[in-house]
C-alpha cells in the first residue's frame, strides 16, 4: 500500500507498513545506511547525476525494513542533500529525522 492510500485511511493501524506515513514503522525498526560505493548505478539514479568516485565517501544509502528508500549526501556534521525513492517521499523523511538516526 502506498504512503498516500495509508494516510488517505486517516490512522495508524500498527502494522508496521513499509510505507506508513505516521511514524511507526520508522520509530519501531529505525533506519539502516550503506555505503554508497556498494551500488554506484543506484546512487546515480537517485541523485539524478553523475557521482564522482572522490565523492561517493560522503554518500551513504537509507533503509527501512531492509528496503531502498533513499540517497543522502553527508558532511562531517550533518545531510546536506536528501533524495527519496518515489514511494517514500509521503513519508515524513526530512532531513532533521534522517540526521537523528545517523548522527545521534
Amino acid at each position: 500500500m502506498s504512503g498516500t492510500f495509508l494516510k488517505n485511511r486517516g490512522r495508524c493501524c500498527k502494522s508496521a507498513c513499509l510505507h506508513c506515513p505516521y511514524g511507526f514503522t520508522l520509530k519501531r525498526f529505525g533506519l539502516q545506511f550503506k555505503e554508497a560505493s556498494e551500488d554506484v548505478e543506484s546512487a546515480k539514479r537517485l541523485a539524478e547525476r553523475e557521482i564522482s568516485e572522490e565523492e561517493l565517501g560522503n554518500y551513504r544509502f537509507i533503509f527501512l525494513k531492509d528496503t531502498l528508500a533513499g540517497l543522502m549526501r553527508i558532511n562531517h556534521i550533518q545531510v546536506k542533500e536528501l533524495f527519496l525513492e518515489e514511494d517514500f517521499k509521503d513519508q515524513n523523511l526530512s532531513l532533521e529525522i534522517i540526521e537523528s538516526y545517523y548522527f545521534y
